[in-house]
C-alpha cells in the first residue's frame, strides 16, 4: 500500500466492539416513541428514515438522559440541519485551503474498528472561519462512513507537538465546534488521546471547558509518550462497558498484584480546580501497530497527500450517501 494511501479498511487486528446491553423496557419505550414520531411526523424522504435508524435514535436518547421530549427536537433540529447543511457533500471550494496541510485526517482504526481522526494543531493555516468548521464536520462524515456495521463511535489523536499559542484555535471557533459535536453528533465518540499537551492547553481548556459536557470530559484521555511500549497481554473485555472504559491507569500497569486490561480505573482525572491531569496510559494496548503512525510508536507509515486523500475521502461519502439513498445499506 502507497504511504500516500489513508488507511480506510480496518487491520486484521481489529474486531468488532461488543453488542451493547439490551434495552430496559422503558427505554425500549422511549425508542419506539420517538421511531414513531420522528419517521411519521418529521422524515420525508425514505432516506431520512435510514438515517434515523434505531442505532441513531438511542444515541441522541442517550445523550438526552432518555428524556423523549428533548430527545424529539434534538433529532428534528439535526435532520434540519443535515438537510440544510448538508454535511455529507463536500464543498471543495471551501475546504481545499482547509486540507492542504492536513491537520486534519482519518486514518486507521482502534482495535474495535473504530476510526482515527488525527488533528495535528501546529500546521494550523488558517483564521477563523465557517470554513474551519465545516472542515470538522466533513472528517467527522468520512469517519461516519468508515465505520463497520456495529460501529458506533470513533476517536480523536490530537497531537500538540510543535504547536503554538497562535495556533491554537480560538475560543469561539472551538465553542461553535463544540455546539456542532454535541448537537448533531451526539455520542459518537469513545475516546480523545491527547498528546504532547503544551502549558497553553490547560488555560485553553478552563476557557472552553464549560461548553463540554460532564460525559465528553471523562473521554479525554492524555497521554505520555514517554511511557508508550509494546502492546500489552491483556483480557478481551466482555461487556459493552468495557468497551468505553479508558486506557489502562499507571497503577494498574505497575501493581504487582493487580493484572493490566482495558477494563482498569479510569486513566485521566480532574483537579479541583478542573483541570486535567496525566497519565501513562499505552495507546499500543488500544489500537493495533499497523493503524498507530510511527510519531506515537506504532508502525503506520501514512503520510498525509491532499489530493490522494480528498479523493478518497470523497469516495467513501459518495458511497454512503447513495447507500443512504438506495436503502441498500443502513448508516447508522
Amino acid at each position: 500500500m502507497s504511504i500516500h494511501q489513508p488507511r480506510f479498511t480496518p487491520s486484521p487486528q481489529c474486531h468488532l466492539p461488543p453488542k451493547p446491553a439490551p434495552l430496559t423496557e422503558a427505554q425500549q419505550t422511549a425508542l419506539d416513541a420517538l421511531r414513531t414520531h420522528i419517521h411519521a411526523s418529521v422524515a420525508k424522504t425514505d432516506a431520512q428514515k435510514r438515517w434515523a435508524s434505531d442505532a441513531c435514535l438511542i444515541r441522541y436518547l442517550k445523550s438526552k438522559k432518555w428524556n423523549l421530549q428533548e430527545s424529539k427536537q434534538a433529532v428534528q433540529d439535526t435532520m434540519l440541519w443535515r438537510e440544510e447543511y448538508k454535511p455529507s457533500i463536500p464543498n471543495k471550494d471551501m475546504l481545499w485551503a482547509e486540507t492542504a496541510p492536513g491537520k486534519l485526517y482519518v486514518s486507521g482504526f482502534d482495535m474495535e474498528s473504530r476510526p482515527l481522526l488525527y488533528m495535528k494543531p501546529r500546521l494550523e493555516n488558517t483564521t477563523a472561519s465557517a470554513a474551519q468548521i465545516r472542515h470538522v464536520v466533513f472528517h467527522l462524515e468520512v469517519a461516519l462512513a468508515l465505520m463497520p456495521e456495529g460501529v458506533q463511535n470513533l476517536c480523536i489523536i490530537i497531537d500538540f507537538a510543535g504547536s503554538s499559542m497562535t495556533k491554537n484555535p480560538g475560543v469561539g471557533v472551538a465553542r461553535d465546534i463544540l455546539h456542532v459535536l454535541g448537537n448533531h453528533y451526539p455520542e459518537r465518540l469513545c475516546r480523545a488521546y491527547i498528546i504532547h499537551a503544551p502549558w497553553f492547553f490547560f488555560p485553553f481548556y478552563k476557557l472552553v471547558s464549560p461548553f463540554i459536557d460532564p460525559v465528553t470530559k471523562a473521554k479525554l484521555n492524555f497521554v505520555d509518550m514517554k511511557k508508550q511500549k509494546p502492546k500489552a497481554i491483556v483480557s478481551t473485555p466482555s461487556s459493552a462497558d468495557a468497551s468505553e472504559t479508558d486506557l489502562p491507569s499507571s497503577a494498574s500497569t505497575t501493581s504487582n498484584s493487580k493484572k493490566v486490561s482495558s477494563t482498569a480505573s479510569p486513566s485521566t482525572s480532574t483537579t479541583a480546580s478542573g483541570s486535567p491531569t496525566f497519565d501513562s496510559g499505552n495507546l499500543l494496548d488500544v489500537i493495533p501497530d499497523d493503524m498507530l503512525e510511527r510519531d506515537f510508536g506504532g508502525s503506520s507509515d501514512y503520510v498525509y497527500h491532499q489530493e490522494l486523500y480528498w479523493s478518497a475521502a470523497e469516495k467513501v461519502l459518495e458511497e454512503a450517501r447513495n447507500a443512504l439513498e438506495q436503502g441498500f445499506c443502513m448508516m447508522i
